[in-house]
């Protein structure tokens, strides 16, 4: 991938910033989240290119929805362990589809910084990529 002229940070550092919704690579709290569901094109403070490759988009997608069965599996699980034997079908039906709605709203800016720091782990950004990162902070 060439040489690069700045080191990555620590992958649990990355995953970290990332799950407090900062940018992975620079820790800023101005990254390319705008408002809960929308982005900006780059992380405001070190001009990383947020869509950094054609498909980009299906890792946060998957990401999200791995998260969400989960929690729904997770949720499932306990609402039939401490409701036998006798269901509450009606209720347990009630929660299970607003958390399936719910919950991918909630997780999804979350998804999307873990998915960058995943991403900027897996494909290091080379020399072209962070020069136009900083040309775009720069101008």
């Amino acid at each position: 991938m060439g040489g690069m002229n700045r080191t990555l940070p620590k992958p649990i550092t990355m995953f970290r910033r990332a799950a407090v919704l900062k940018c992975p690579l620079c820790g800023s709290r101005r990254t390319f989240i705008r408002r809960w569901m929308l982005r900006y094109e780059r992380c405001r403070t070190c001009g990383i290119r947020w869509h950094r490759e054609h498909g980009f988009e299906l890792g946060p997608i998957a990401l999200n929805v791995v998260f969400t069965f989960f929690t729904l599996g997770v949720s499932m699980i306990v609402a039939f362990v401490a409701t036998a034997p006798n269901f509450p079908v009606f209720w347990l039906t009630a929660g299970l589809v607003t958390g399936a709605v719910l919950v991918p709203l909630i997780l999804f800016p979350f998804t999307n910084t873990l998915w960058m720091a995943f991403d900027l782990l897996a494909h290091k950004p080379d020399d072209r990529e962070l020069a136009e990162a900083e040309a775009a902070v720069a101008g």
